[in-house]
């Protein structure tokens, strides 16, 4: 029997089998068709993404010294768009309070209005010296950061800052008429601090002295 003969014969069966692959072949490329735009759909999304990061504002504040003898923190955009309404939060971590030199700038104060890319802000906190603890420790913060970029999203950064990666290099320092002027000026608070602790105890006995003649005259 020839195939044209079998054909034929069985021309409702093929017909059957035709249908069912044209059937298969259609599922198949609308499951092609459907996972194409979903592949198209996440890599145009993850595209979009990657075009957000690239373009969006980095702010980071951080404490830097570049002569080892005196510490300033700095705030910059090192993205490449800019930032608004920067606010800079720092939190002390191994200490109870932050030092007074740093409690008075105006970065962690107020609000930072603009900041352009490649933009920085910096001010001055003092010596090595003068953040040191007595046990020549340096202070650790959190540092929380958040800005917006021009079209107003909202981003924050957290992360910690520690001073004591320049311990060791305290001893390295050249000390000048300032710090001598300094550890002067901490002794003569000292030196106060005793003057008041000696008056006041004066001025207590005195008053004892003065209360027990009242007795011996009544």
């Amino acid at each position: 029997m020839s195939i044209n003969q079998w054909t034929t014969e069985n021309l409702n069966l093929v017909s059957l089998v035709n249908i069912i692959l044209t059937i298969l072949l259609t599922a198949l490329n609308v499951w092609f068709a459907r996972n194409s735009q979903k592949y198209s759909a996440d890599a145009l999304r993850q595209n979009e993404k990657i075009r957000q990061e690239n373009n969006t504002p980095n702010i980071v504040a951080y404490l830097e010294s570049e002569d080892l003898r005196d510490v300033s923190f700095k705030l910059s955009n090192i993205g490449i768009n800019a930032a608004k309404n920067i606010q800079v939060i720092l939190t002390p971590v191994n200490r109870e309070d932050l030092p007074a030199n740093l409690k008075r700038i105006y970065i962690l104060n107020n609000i930072v209005a603009f900041l352009a890319p490649n933009q920085t802000l910096n001010a001055f906190i003092g010596s090595f010296f003068e953040l040191m603890d007595t046990e020549k420790t340096f202070p650790i913060f959190n540092i929380c950061i958040r800005f917006e970029d021009l079209e107003s999203n909202l981003y924050e950064r957290s992360y910690v800052v520690d001073l004591n990666m320049y311990a060791g290099y305290e001893n390295e320092i050249y000390r000048d008429i300032g710090d001598i002027h300094s550890e002067l000026q901490k002794i003569e608070k000292q030196i106060a601090k005793f003057v008041q602790i000696y008056d006041r105890k004066e001025r207590r006995i005195r008053k004892e002295k003065e209360a027990e003649k009242l007795e011996e005259q009544d």
